[in-house]
């Protein structure tokens, strides 16, 4: 092994320890000052008190933006992922003129600044009377989302191996039954993965929710920000709390049902 080898070893694990360090600190404090006694949010904390899950858990407001939230994600995860991994079928399986031009006009509206999303979508959805609709945010969500299904779909297609549906076909199985029982086990994981990314994102999102819920629905990243706007409630770092480990249960589900999709 040469001097070289030597130390580059070392420094790459020590840079990749320090990266990862200062990507899960923020999350380790949140989760530390949800747990303070305090009436403000403050690091340290100086002592222990789990009064704020329970403010969170007996909040009608914080219980009702969370279901809202749940309900968005769930409902743009389903979109998404169905209007991607379409797409990314008709493009991979159908050879015509500007497949690629169309393919990516799928990964734009992730391209695009949310707020740009967000007033083009507010202007549209207003002439449909869907703003301040959880309807009109779902909708916003599945087409500013759908680009995660689609390069991830179409990375399972590209990386398909063709052989396997015309052995099964061969073998007089149709061709729906061999999507079914050939085609979506193997690209099982990149469909539940690009789904994953939609739900988390969504969950999370801030700007296109708030611009176009008005004031009828609140969501938890408005609640939260609205929160820190006007108080510094350690609530706010109890419902950050609760949202990381619906996502960590969440992430850890698909990867069970994936057989290591994160491995």
């Amino acid at each position: 092994m040469t001097s070289y080898a030597r130390f580059y070893g070392p420094a790459l694990k020590s840079f990749v320890g320090i990266v990862l360090f200062l990507m899960l600190l923020p999350i380790v404090v949140i989760c530390v000052v949800a747990f303070t006694p305090t009436e403000t949010l403050s690091f340290p904390p100086t002592g222990f008190s789990v009064r704020w899950f329970e403010a969170y858990l007996s909040s009608p407001d914080w219980i009702n933006a969370t279901k809202n939230s749940l309900f968005i994600a769930a409902g743009a995860t389903v979109i998404s992922t169905a209007v991607g991994g379409i797409a990314a079928t008709v493009i991979d399986r159908l050879d015509f003129r500007f497949s690629n031009l169309l393919g990516a006009s799928y990964v734009v509206p992730i391209m695009l600044p949310p707020i740009v999303i967000s007033v083009a979508f507010v202007s549209f959805f207003y002439t449909l009377n869907l703003t301040g609709s959880v309807w009109g945010v779902i909708l916003a969500h599945s087409v500013f989302f759908v680009p995660f299904p689609f390069i991830l779909i179409s990375q399972g297609l590209g990386e398909f191996d063709r052989s396997y549906e015309e052995a099964s076909m061969i073998l007089g199985e149709g061709k729906l039954g061999t999507f079914r029982r050939v085609t979506f086990p193997i690209i099982k994981a990149n469909v539940l993965a690009g789904a994953i990314f939609v739900f988390i994102l969504s969950l999370n999102e801030y700007v296109i929710a708030w611009l176009l819920a008005g004031f009828s629905i609140k969501t938890v990243p408005i609640k939260v920000f609205a929160g820190l706007r006007y108080s510094y409630s350690p609530l706010v770092a109890s419902a950050s709390v609760v949202i990381i480990l619906i996502t960590a249960v969440l992430a850890l589900a698909v990867d069970y049902a994936t057989g290591g999709i994160w491995e």
